[in-house]
């Protein structure tokens, strides 16, 4: 989804704007709350819903028939919950010819089934509805018009879907496949989901659209929009023999700039199928349906748009989506940044595809700029605030900056690997998915744990503000010394540093070359040996990393350096087999750090050489050492000190 108004996608939305259309329908914070609470019915596992809707425009009236058909997940089940707010009238609920009796709640329909139904059995449920739906959140189902003629839309994402037709409204229960039915009067064109089946032309001056989506989808990815649209199709061919459409329904006053701005699209098709894996709804179509509110949303196999403003950012965002959001969605809204992070990185994949990697790098700089301004995590613990869930600054730039650090850190082949891997898992396909599940899948592609950045990335909060200092002296066999002194600060705790490798350019006349430094302490010194004399040291030049950054001189940074001797417990401790001996140095100097068991005999030398000023970690692997205490000893020049440790085995 992108929430713009009349911007590119880069703008800010105003929160005002989206204050006054989220409290539109008297839809008060303790509203909210209510429609919160109505958990979705853990008790059955939907298969497919049939979605026979008849809209009224003169004035706007909804009547429809929901079938349902859900297995179910536990034994004796004799009753089961939908959710749909009390706003909308139903008028019966049926089963195996049987008229049911039910219960309304303020955001469900509690039924009781005609018998008791065993695990695995199918329920097959019609429900009768009328009224008109409540338009709350970014939309739900809106009666509006386009130069004085009517225009209906639906938009349901996050929590819109129970607004409008009875489902499980919660993005972890895809139905397998849904028909969608809308009839209405003759002169409208309806879009929806899937292949359009069949229009069919009724007796009292309507007609039917009849849209079959036969993929997995998720309930707030289900849509319907009305009004006297203009149609054109553009064509996808995947491969020599075989092409997908492209279907637009656009108003006809903008028909012309539609013609202009979607072919774009096909090309955008190309490059995400080449780096991602074939488009996912191949058997079905792609396409764009106008709707009525700003920004635009990725109903699956058609994207909705806003009025007027075919953005090239947009088209690529929301195409993105197709691959991250419907084809694996967010398990749960916690996790939006699976959607939205990922799609707003597309939009820098389309523009690296098709205008080149300058492109890519100054669309990053964007995004990364907006990024710094959020707040919170990218993991969104809290999701009944819609403006926080949706927090573009956040969940959508800092999300697709932590994808473009995962790509540097992993390396471009590594990294376009896991994408398609994870796309094409089978688990995850087609179905949902969680942070961690994604996680998963690079740890194995890459055969690397990554723990330590997902937890500072999508976990924590902020960024680093680097500063460093350098300076080189010769070195006696040949070439030069290089030492580069690195500390940050987060202004959080959450974390209090971040782990990253950095890339430093070293630079001198008509030469330079780039090392990648692992910075894990703070502060910490690192000694390169380099073979010319350097005029200058950048700390990230390419902009991989989210951070601000400052050069101080070795004066200033005289200030961060540990100005005394001191040497840490060990951590974990008690420990097996592993731990870090944390220690720090005010100078650089010759350093010893040993183990001794309590007879006093030494059990492993950690470090015996020169090492740099301030913090320094070494770890210790005693995996080939007996259970006991042990004592480990730091000894320089001018300090001595020791400290206890326990391993358990």
């Amino acid at each position: 989804m992108v929430l713009t108004g009349a911007q590119t996608l880069f703008g800010q939305l105003r929160p005002q704007a989206l204050e006054e259309r989220t409290t539109a329908g008297c839809e008060s914070r303790r509203y909210m709350q209510t429609r919160l609470r109505s958990a979705s019915d853990s008790s059955i596992d939907v298969q497919y819903y049939k979605v026979n809707l008849r809209i009224s425009t003169a004035p706007g009236y909804l009547n429809g028939v929901v079938t349902m058909r859900a297995l179910t997940t536990v034994a004796n089940l004799s009753t089961l919950s939908l959710d749909l707010m009390n706003t909308m009238t139903v008028d019966s609920v049926k089963c195996e010819d049987n008229r049911l009796s039910f219960v309304r709640h303020p955001a469900a329909v509690a039924i009781n089934l005609n018998r008791s139904y065993g695990l695995g059995e199918m329920v097959v449920l019609d429900i009768y509805y009328r009224g008109i739906p409540l338009s709350t959140g970014f939309g739900s189902f809106e009666f509006g018009n386009h130069a004085d003629i009517p225009w209906v839309w639906t938009l349901s994402e996050p929590y819109g879907a129970k607004d409008w037709w009875p489902c499980k409204d919660h993005p972890s229960d895809k139905a397998d496949s849904v028909d969608i039915w809308v009839t209405c009067q003759r002169d409208f064109k309806v879009a929806s989901n899937g292949k359009l089946l069949a229009i069919v032309n009724n007796p009292d001056s309507t007609h039917t659209y009849k849209w079959a989506e036969r993929y997995p989808i998720a309930s707030y990815l289900v849509f319907v929009s009305l009004t006297n649209y203009a149609e054109f199709t553009n064509w996808f061919r995947y491969s020599p023999t075989d092409s997908m459409p492209v279907l637009n329904y656009v108003l006809p006053e903008h028909l012309a700039a539609a013609r202009d701005s979607f072919p774009k699209v096909v090309d955008m098709l190309r490059i995400f199928s080449g780096r991602l894996g074939l488009y996912p709804f191949i058997n079905e179509k792609y396409g764009h349906a106008q709707f009525g509110r700003g920004g635009a949303m990725e109903h699956q196999t058609m994207t909705s748009l806003i009025r007027a403003s075919f953005d090239e950012n947009t088209l690529a965002h929301e195409l993105g989506h197709q691959w991250f959001g419907d084809l694996i969605t967010c398990a749960s809204w916690q996790h939006l940044w699976l959607n939205e992070g990922f799609a707003s990185y597309c939009q820098a994949i389309y523009a690296e595809g098709a205008y080149g990697t300058s492109a890519y790098r100054n669309l990053m700089q964007q995004i990364m700029s907006i990024a710094k301004t959020g707040s919170g995590s990218v993991f969104r613990a809290d999701t009944s605030n819609i403006l926080q869930l949706f927090d573009h600054r956040t969940v959508y730039r800092k999300g697709a900056s932590t994808l473009h650090m995962l790509r540097h850190v992993l390396g471009d082949s590594i990294f376009f690997l896991c994408l398609q891997r994870y796309v094409a898992d089978p688990r995850f396909r087609f179905g949902v998915a969680t942070t961690t599940d994604f996680q998963n899948v690079c740890e194995f592609v890459s055969g690397r744990p990554l723990g330590w950045f997902f937890t500072q990335w999508i976990y924590g909060e902020k960024y680093p503000d680097y500063s460093f200092t350098w300076n080189a002296a010769p070195d006696t066999a040949g070439g030069y010394f290089l030492s580069i002194t690195v500390t940050q600060t987060t202004g959080t705790t959450n974390p209090p540093f971040f782990i990253m490798p950095i890339d430093f350019k070293v630079s001198s006349a008509a030469w330079d070359t780039t090392v990648v430094l692992f910075n894990t302490t703070n502060p910490q010194q690192f000694r390169v040996r380099i073979f010319r004399q350097p005029t200058s040291v950048e700390l990230d030049p390419g902009n991989w990393i989210l951070k601000d950054v400052t050069q101080l001189s070795s004066a200033d940074f005289s200030m961060i350096v540990p100005a005394k001797y001191s040497l840490e417990q060990n951590f974990p401790n008690p420990f097996n087999p592993s731990t870090k001996i944390r220690f720090s140095i005010p100078s650089q100097q010759l350093v010893s750090l040993r183990v001794f068991d309590l007879l006093g005999k030494e059990v492993r030398t950690l470090a015996n050489g020169e090492m740099p000023a301030g913090v320094n970690d070494i770890f210790w692997d005693a995996g080939d050492v007996a259970s006991g205490v042990y004592l480990y000893r730091l000894q320089t020049k001018d300090f001595t000190a020791t400290k206890k440790c326990i391993l358990v085995r």
